[in-house]
């Protein structure tokens, strides 16, 4: 339910003792020159007001329901320019806040008074209406005419406007009044010396302009930086400054990441380069191995037997330092010479004490003495001289 209401004429002095001492302290270190208003937002007597999804319906307002209204606008209640379809007050954007509420007699009648701070953005807006949105009971008949509020569940906002736009619900709601706080007294006399010469701040800040004295020549650091304009002021100059560290740090955080991702992409790709390179190089190494092996055959006058064995397990050498590979494949090779070597005793039985493991090395062996060259200990097994279980008659 929507109840409209207007402003009319209250004193400054009341409306400024209605406002509690420690919420205009807490207002003012916001704000230098706050703008308050009082509006009567409740009577008794009929109303008009919106139904939410029924529409416009006149309903009476008793003492009581008055009272009970005036018990359910809480301090700190938001004030909103216009309203909304529904009275959610998600979404909106407040233009000021209740600081203080009051019961008051005016023209006869029980009324509900409320005293807004309307934000420094709003408060030149032409709001000299207010209608609250609130959660209340009806009893009685729409048709008849009869309904009446029996109870008040809650206030959720209230919303401010223009009268030449809207029409009052209550007919006899008037403008209270408006409050500039804080403003200069020029009225105010100032004694100096403990003497009977008085003058005014006008006439005060008049002479301290004239001796071209500065604010600190008359106040100490503490004095100044506790005055609420000059406060305010800091607060934002060291709001802006943190701000602007805040996003530096941000975007410097957000550079760092990038620039460490590049970095690791770019140390990737180098090992990338230094696995394929080695690959490359390894590569082009084992091309060499074949050469090698027929000029190590033939250096160490290996057998057929010996050269098919080998020929088998040359794929499986691989050069740990390709520039050594000369070195290594001849290491490599002394070890299948005497894996071979193994197997031939271990499997045939064969021992073959000149393998030609270092023949490459050394140059090779003499030929025997009867002139022929030594063809091993195999030629035992197949000389009848030498083996007596061939029958030679």
């Amino acid at each position: 339910m929507r109840i409209r209401a207007t402003l009319h004429c209250m004193a400054e002095s009341e409306i400024r003792s209605m406002i509690p001492a420690d919420k205009l302290k807490e207002i003012k270190a916001k704000c230098a020159k706050p703008v308050f208003r009082a509006y009567v937002v409740g009577h008794e007597g009929e109303a008009r007001g919106n139904l939410v999804g029924v529409g416009n319906i006149v309903k009476k307002w008793f003492s009581d329901m008055v009272q009970k209204l005036n018990e359910k606008i809480g301090i700190g209640l938001q004030l909103f320019h216009g309203h909304a379809e529904t009275n959610d007050t998600e979404g909106r954007v407040p233009i000021g806040e209740v600081v203080a509420k009051k019961i008051m007699t005016i023209k006869d009648k029980l009324s509900s008074v409320m005293i807004g701070w309307i934000f420094p953005d709003y408060c030149n807006l032409p709001l000299d209406v207010a209608s609250i949105e609130a959660d209340v009971d009806l009893e009685g008949s729409i048709k008849g005419g009869n309904l009446f509020v029996s109870d008040v569940n809650d206030i959720t906002g209230i919303a401010l406007g223009n009268s030449e736009i809207e029409t009052p619900g209550f007919p006899g709601a008037t403008l209270l009044g408006q409050l500039q706080a804080f403003a200069e007294k020029q009225s105010l006399k100032i004694t100096l010396f403990e003497g009977e010469n008085t003058m005014t701040l006008a006439e005060l800040k008049q002479a301290i302009q004239e001796s071209k004295l500065q604010p600190s020549d008359v106040f100490s650091q503490d004095v100044l930086f506790a005055d609420p304009a000059i406060k305010e002021q800091v607060q934002e100059k060291v709001k802006s400054v943190t701000g602007y560290n805040i996003r530096k740090l941000e975007e410097l955080t957000e550079e760092k990441v990038t620039l460490t991702k590049k970095l690791e992409e770019a140390n990737a790709k180098i090992e990338e380069g230094e696995k394929e390179k080695k690959k490359l190089v390894l590569e082009s190494s084992k091309t060499k191995v074949g050469t090698l092996f027929e000029a190590q055959k033939t250096a160490r006058k290996l057998d057929e037997k010996q050269v098919k064995y080998i020929q088998k397990k040359l794929d499986d050498f691989s050069p740990e330092k390709p520039e050594e590979l000369e070195k290594e494949f001849n290491t490599y090779l002394d070890k299948k010479i005497d894996e071979y070597s193994e197997i031939a005793k271990d499997v045939f039985g064969i021992e073959d004490k000149d393998n030609g493991k270092d023949k490459g090395k050394t140059g090779g062996t003499e030929p025997n003495e009867g002139g022929s060259e030594d063809t091993g200990d195999e030629n035992k097994y197949t000389d009848p001289t030498q083996n007596p279980l061939i029958k030679t008659d």
